[in-house]
């Protein structure tokens, strides 16, 4: 009985842990074909992808270049493809009893991914949870787009808009970069 319990406990956890393993080696080889993608398109090894370097279309161009400048930075076609590789949850299947919110009870996934997207830090998943999220991935994007020197922060000289609009960003503590969360609060505000 043992040996059959643990038979099916490790096939459960094959179950879940292939998938994921499977995504994350997926989404790296997705990741190193932009580098391949990139250098092919930037045909004046400048470091940018023009719209005249890029053939496939402007609508598309624009979707990648977040931060409008006119150029494609690896950042910003990096940001596309994690953004294009995070899959939204099935809330609505996942609310078993229907109250609105996702319960430790209802969760299908494990406790540190339940935790992961808990945001609020309240037991419960809500679609406070879910817009938070939300914002945080664009807010990824965005840092991804705008952090030239690769620290994980955007520093005033990074900041493709007015220095006003990046001080009032630049909440908690005023140390003259914005993190991943003040641009998170920003983009929560906007939505």
């Amino acid at each position: 009985m043992k040996i059959r319990n643990i038979s099916s406990a490790l096939a459960l956890a094959l179950v879940v842990a292939i998938p994921a393993a499977a995504e994350a080696a997926d989404e790296a080889k997705k990741l190193e074909q932009v580098d391949t993608w990139f250098t092919q398109y930037d045909r004046n090894n400048d470091g940018h992808v023009t719209a005249a370097e890029f053939s496939m279309g402007k609508s598309y161009f624009g979707a990648l270049d977040t931060n409008k400048d006119g150029v494609l930075t690896r950042a910003e076609a990096k940001a596309a493809v994690v953004a294009a590789n995070t899959r939204p949850l099935d809330w609505k299947k996942l609310d078993t009893d229907k109250d609105g919110y996702v319960t430790v009870r209802e969760w299908t996934g494990s406790a540190a991914d339940f935790d992961k997207l808990d945001l609020d830090n309240d037991r419960v998943l809500s679609n406070y949870d879910r817009d938070l999220a939300r914002a945080r991935r664009r807010a990824e994007g965005r840092l991804a787009s705008f952090d030239k020197d690769g620290d994980g922060f955007v520093a005033l000289s990074e900041w493709p808009a007015e220095k006003s609009l990046f001080q009032e960003r630049d909440r908690s503590p005023r140390d003259g970069k914005l993190s991943v969360e003040e641009l998170t609060e920003d983009v929560r505000r906007k939505n």
